[in-house]
């Protein structure tokens, strides 16, 4: 017969192995890498950076990129939105093969002059982070039809959606931009894209 000691090790021990099983069954979805889906494709654009300079899909090709719409004189989710890309930003700034689009959603008002300004404040730099502007029907364009994100109907139409998008140009995932678990999140999927095999 078992000595009580030698039951009480042993149900201590089936206890722990129970609660490290149901451990790992909680988080099997973390601890696995799932492939991101394809969520759609960006279409051509044609807009102007913070240098002047004429701005196309061209530029992006090959490349692993974040996008995201705001405008300069924001005063509400635009500055959180724009803290918080800059820190994915710094993370990946030294990878050549991530960069990074902020698309104004008031070109009347923010021209390339006005953008540059606003990017020295995050320190970037216009050869990895891109801000654009351009007329506002091209605009209105990518973001609704393009992008799927924003309204047309609204004056000044606008998202809080960073946009992940792949070496193909295919969008890959939708983040809500002013939130900080956003920024973990697309850093492990700017990851994951990385090591994806191109097809």
């Amino acid at each position: 017969m078992l000595s009580k000691k030698t039951v009480f090790v042993l149900l201590a021990t089936l206890s722990l192995l129970l609660s490290i099983g149901y451990y790992f069954f909680l988080l099997r979805d973390h601890l696995a890498a799932k492939p991101l889906t394809i969520l759609g494709q960006v279409t051509d654009f044609r807009l102007t950076d913070s240098l002047e300079r004429q701005f196309s899909l061209e530029e992006l090709k090959g490349k692993i990129w974040v996008a995201d719409f705001i405008f300069t004189t924001c005063g509400g989710i635009c500055p959180v939105m724009t803290q918080n890309m800059s820190q994915i930003y710094k993370s990946f700034r030294d990878d050549e093969t991530v960069h990074f689009v902020s698309v104004s959603v008031n070109p009347e008002y923010d021209t390339p002059a006005v953008l540059a300004q606003y990017s020295q404040k995050y320190s970037a730099d216009p050869s990895r982070w891109h801000f654009l502007t351009g007329p506002r029907d091209l605009i209105e364009h990518l973001a609704v039809n393009g992008f799927k994100v924003g309204s047309a109907e609204e004056p000044i139409f606008h998202s809080a959606y960073f946009i992940l998008v792949d070496r193909q140009a295919r969008i890959r995932q939708y983040y809500e931009g002013t939130q900080k678990e956003t920024i973990g999140k697309i850093k492990s999927d700017i990851e994951l894209l990385l090591k994806e095999v191109t097809k």
